[in-house]
């Protein structure tokens, strides 16, 4: 036996095939609306949040200092909280080794 993905599709013919349709998707039909447009970051209010850490004393009072991945990025300051949380995540995210093919 096909996959079902391999297996062709009736059309809905019957009165009973559309309503269970309709109760399926709670009786809406006709396209979706778009999604709310949403910033999926803003913009950090800190002035010297991710400066490069070239020297080493902080910037500002309860910098963070977080390095970069292990190619070689360098270091920069954040404040505390969710930029701290982004940019380590990024730099582990860089540390990630590269398959053959350039995939990650």
């Amino acid at each position: 036996m096909r996959p079902r993905a391999q297996r062709p599709r009736l059309p809905e013919t019957s009165a009973r095939q559309r309503k269970a349709r309709l109760a399926w998707n709670g009786g809406m039909t006709g396209e979706s609306r778009p999604p709310a447009p949403v910033a999926p970051f803003e913009a950090c209010p800190v002035t010297c949040c991710g400066t490069p850490a070239d020297d080493q004393a902080p910037p500002g009072g309860g910098m963070v200092q977080v390095a970069g991945a292990a190619d070689g990025a360098d270091a920069h300051w954040y404040c505390p909280g969710r930029c701290t949380v982004l940019a380590r995540t990024r730099a582990e995210l860089r540390a990630v080794p590269v398959r053959p093919g350039g995939v990650r």
